[in-house]
């Protein structure tokens, strides 16, 4: 591959054990009960709806009863309002004692307003959580709940001797990764639009003391969040999943059910949650979202139980620590601009394609521009009508690689950043926590081109150190390179062997259908998207 000058070798891995949720029994830190109140909110009087937080509330709920928990109080809609939400909390409040365990997590829109304690806050705003009947004008500006009177409601749960893990899966500021092109489907985000409340009598519960505490003000707390202060949080299509869905919520589920437990000994730590969860939403998001996370300053992330499972369910789960393969690949939508039919007669690769308008398509052909999108980005220039088939198969390819690493993720980061990166450019490839494992490493370019980078016949063998980094120039085609890497304990002469079959073909649709079964068990499966563009940099 032309863009990759260099292979400097440093290595290391993360390790996780894919596990079989309904194996499980998920425990507290200290053995004592796991509770919950998950709030997902899709209908807003006043703010343009959402179509997955509803979803993410129940999927959340799903997976926690699936491994034991009982008491869950799921608010939707409008039963999430200011009250409700303060009653059903104080309620868990008052149930919880010593050792419990109580997830807090909340779905939906979030913004920010001017900070009512001045210079409580580094940007002079608050964050706001919005629900469903908001207005700017009385009673709907009631409806409304500052950050700082989540903390509030923590400190209490924490006075209880419970641990607490918020999921505030909402966003509440931030920019754009990259620019959305418009030629693609329309993408919805997770921030209301900005707003001025004309009448507030609103007295929020939290004081100033509040406003002012630091992370040190909170002993048992473990806080994730869906974006940092850089991003925002769209919402997304998972493979396989029906309708739209907010990343995190959705990777947290699958970590409830046992995909964090990296090394199988059935106790989540936070810094098997937290990384688990970033990578698997970095992924499922197209490199558009980068949570946030918090614990309180000064704990070993390696030694904070943030659940564990019972020891019979634990090992129960561990022989069954290979995940499913993945289904058929499903048809992909695909749509070209203009009047002419430039698509009507052209014949699928491997994976079969339908033609729809552009307002419900998964692929946009810009025949005048001779440009494909997909999710926002322009995934492959300068290819004609006869290429879509084989970036339909990328795609495809796309999708597969992001249900086997749902279990098993490996990390790999893109830097300095995920923007679109000009001609030109140094960028470099990340992959990390490898240590005594054994890396593949593969290439997909936009036109469907895989290319098999790693291991050469001299590094079959070779001893990985810490971390694994690709030095790399942009140079034409342009558009985007998926560069995936797997990793294992054992050597993988038939993931290999099917890599060099493929090597410089465009056959990213034999990806998408066999790469699951080339995969030993205990993989680790992790990728990520180079953006490329023509022109130097601005």
């Amino acid at each position: 591959m032309s863009r990759f000058l260099s292979m400097a070798t440093a290595l290391v891995l993360l390790t996780m054990a894919g596990t079989d949720g309904l194996a499980r029994t998920i425990e507290a830190p200290e053995r004592g009960t796991v509770r919950a109140v998950l709030i997902g909110i899709d209908l807003y009087r006043n703010v343009p709806p959402l179509h997955g937080a509803v979803a993410d509330a129940e999927d959340l709920s799903l997976s926690l009863r699936s491994v034991g928990v009982e008491d869950i109080t799921l608010l939707k809609n409008g039963a999430a309002d200011r009250q409700g939400i303060f009653d059903a909390i104080g309620a868990v409040t008052q149930r919880a004692g010593q050792g419990d365990l109580v997830v807090l997590s909340i779905a939906g829109h979030g913004s920010s307003e001017p900070e009512r304690v001045k210079g409580s806050k580094p940007s002079g705003r608050d964050e706001v959580y919005v629900l469903a009947g908001f207005d700017t004008r009385l009673p709907g500006s009631r409806e409304r709940i500052f950050g700082d009177e989540f903390k509030v409601l923590i400190h209490r749960l924490e006075e209880k001797g419970a641990e607490v893990l918020f999921i505030a899966d909402t966003c509440h500021a931030g920019g754009m990764t990259r620019d959305v092109d418009p030629r693609g489907a329309k993408i919805t985000w997770r921030q209301a639009p900005s707003y001025t409340i004309e009448e507030d009598d609103l007295a929020p519960i939290s004081t100033a003391a509040d406003a002012l505490s630091t992370g040190f003000d909170y002993k048992r707390l473990t806080f994730l969040a869906a974006v940092d202060e850089n991003t925002k949080s769209p919402e997304i299509m998972i493979p396989g999943v029906a309708q739209k869905r907010g990343a995190l919520s959705y990777a947290t589920a699958r970590a409830f059910e046992g995909a964090a437990d990296r090394n199988g000994d059935g106790v989540v730590n936070r810094r098997e949650l937290f990384e688990y969860v970033r990578q698997s939403v970095y992924q499922f998001t197209d490199q558009r979202q980068n949570i946030f996370t918090q614990s309180p300053p000064g704990s070993d992330l390696d030694r904070a139980v943030v659940y564990a499972y019972d020891r019979a369910g634990a090992a129960e789960a561990e022989k069954s620590n290979v995940p499913p393969p993945p289904p058929e690949p499903a048809p992909i939508a695909v749509a070209a601009l203009g009047s002419e039919p430039v698509l009507q007669d052209i014949d699928p690769a491997v994976i079969p394609f339908k033609l729809t308008d552009e307002t419900r398509a998964e692929l946009v052909f810009d025949p005048e521009k001779r440009e494909a999108i997909a999710g926002g980005d322009v995934v492959a220039s300068e290819v004609g009508a006869g290429d879509i088939p084989f970036i339909v198969d990328r795609m495809a390819a796309l999708d597969t690689l992001k249900r086997l690493s749902e279990t098993n993720p490996q990390t790999v980061r893109v830097t300095p950043s995920d923007t679109v990166h000009r001609e030109g450019e140094r960028v470099g490839v990340t992959v990390s926590d490898l240590g005594g494992r054994k890396l593949v490493l593969f290439d997909v370019t936009g036109d469907g081109t895989v290319q098999f980078l790693y291991p050469g016949e001299r590094e079959v063998d070779a001893e990985m150190s810490a971390s694994f980094d690709l030095d790399l120039s942009v140079v034409a085609p342009f558009g985007t390179d998926l560069l995936v890497a797997v990793t294992s304990d054992r050597p993988m002469p038939a993931l290999v062997e099917f890599l060099k079959q493929n090597d410089r073909r465009r056959t990213a649709g034999n990806i998408a259908r066999r790469l699951g079964d080339v995969l030993p068990a205990g993989a680790r499966v992790g990728f990520t998207v180079l953006y490329t563009s023509a022109g130097a940099k601005l």
